[in-house]
């Protein structure tokens, strides 16, 4: 027979026992928890990124990828941005965060290295339009912009002087030497001469027409195909006979804008109607004097409302060619650059492609990133000597057509 003292021995014995278990697994787990955070640890301080340059310098405007910048690590590097931002002038810095997964990605020791570094600006200003020899009216106020266009690539307003002074009273001429001045100290000069007289003289208009059927004759090859663009300047036109002429393709002016409100063209509707009657491919341009992102993007809703989701054939091209007064609009070539993005942007919301129109000068010395929409390219010559993609080509400002009284433009889509 058990007596009470002999049940509670073996209960002491096994309370002991679950005792030390428990101390055990305890102290089991501080072991793994130690030996987890010295490895994180470990790990943590492993982690690291070196630069290639302690504070390098940029040229503002460029692109500079990020991870051109890690000359070694340990770890995984992940830049805050995919490049490093070269839009603002001045000192600037970019987070690099190095992380490396434990454990199946149970922890990440993580640590952040900044890479601080400069935006400079060592590219001159561009004197865009010279008007040397220009005449001007005795009696009136002398204007630097009446015959002188200029800008920068990062200066919104460079600064300008004159060695000279012109006497508007006076008949003459009268010499200047200009210099531009940008916020960086980078300058261009010139020279130009302003002639002052009792009255303008009025230069005719004079061309050498060319017919459009010699045009095509002359250009012809495979994979292309040739049309015209119109405005209101072009009148009243007859699209059948445009098109019996072997015209392929209509680019229509839907209007201009300003401040961020389009005037449409007179005769758009009647042209994108009767151009569509005719059997024509048709396309449309806007010719823009904005100069804000959001007076672009207002402009750019309107043509998209505009056109009402009706089809196309070639992409909406955005027209800003106003260079000869170029600093009066404030804005740096950047600035323009960001307008046709954000143009662009607008139309792509709105279902509609985009390309850019502009003649080689500027195409070549003012807009950027042509690689990355159609380019509308401008050059009146026989054979272009421009050198980056375009999808048309507008080669002449003289051409002749049935169904158009006077010159219109004539242009070569490479398909």
């Amino acid at each position: 027979m058990r007596t009470g003292r002999q049940t509670e021995q073996p209960r002491k014995s096994k309370g002991r026992t679950l005792r030390i278990l428990l101390v055990l697994i305890l102290f089991l787990i501080v072991a793994i928890a130690g030996a987890v955070l010295y490895y994180y640890n470990s790990t943590l301080d492993s982690l690291y990124v070196s630069f290639t340059e302690e504070a390098p310098s940029v040229e503002f405007g460029g692109d500079y990828p990020a991870m051109d910048y890690v000359s070694g690590s340990e770890g995984i590097v992940s830049p805050a941005e995919d490049s490093l931002e070269a839009d603002t002038l001045g000192s600037e810095a970019l987070v690099y965060t190095v992380s490396q997964p434990l454990f199946g990605g149970l922890l990440t020791p993580t640590r952040d290295f900044t890479l601080t570094y400069t935006v400079v600006d060592t590219v001159d200003p561009l004197i865009l339009w010279n008007g040397s020899g220009t005449t001007l009216q005795r009696g009136t106020e002398f204007n630097l912009n009446d015959v002188l266009g200029y800008g920068d690539n990062a200066d919104p307003a460079p600064a300008v002087t004159v060695d000279g002074k012109v006497d508007m009273d006076t008949s003459g001429s009268y010499p200047l030497h200009v210099t531009v001045t940008d916020a960086s100290g980078n300058s261009a000069e010139c020279d130009l001469t302003v002639i002052v007289a009792d009255s303008v003289p009025d230069y005719p208009y004079t061309s050498d027409s060319t017919p459009f059927r010699k045009f095509v004759s002359g250009h012809k090859g495979k994979g292309r195909s040739f049309g015209i663009d119109v405005s209101t300047w072009q009148g009243d036109i007859d699209f059948k006979a445009v098109k019996a002429a072997g015209c392929d393709f209509v680019i229509i002016r839907i209007g201009y804008s300003v401040d961020g409100e389009v005037n449409i063209d007179d005769t758009y509707e009647q042209n994108i109607e009767r151009a569509r009657e005719a059997g024509l491919r048709v396309g449309i341009y806007l010719f823009s004097y904005d100069n804000t992102i959001d007076k672009v993007r207002s402009s750019a809703r309107w043509v998209v409302e505009k056109l009402g989701g009706s089809s196309l054939d070639l992409p909406v091209a955005f027209d800003w060619e106003d260079f000869g007064r170029f600093q009066e609009y404030e804005m740096s070539f950047t600035d323009l650059n960001n307008l046709y993005d954000a143009f662009a942007e607008e139309l792509s919301a709105g279902g509609y492609d985009c390309m850019l129109y502009g003649s080689l000068n500027f195409l070549e010395k003012v807009w950027e990133d042509t690689n990355t929409r159609p380019i509308w390219l401008a050059h009146y010559t026989d054979k272009t000597d421009y050198e980056g993609p375009y999808m048309i080509w507008q080669a002449s400002n003289t051409g002749r057509i049935n169904g158009i009284d006077g010159d219109v433009d004539m242009n070569i889509l490479y398909e």
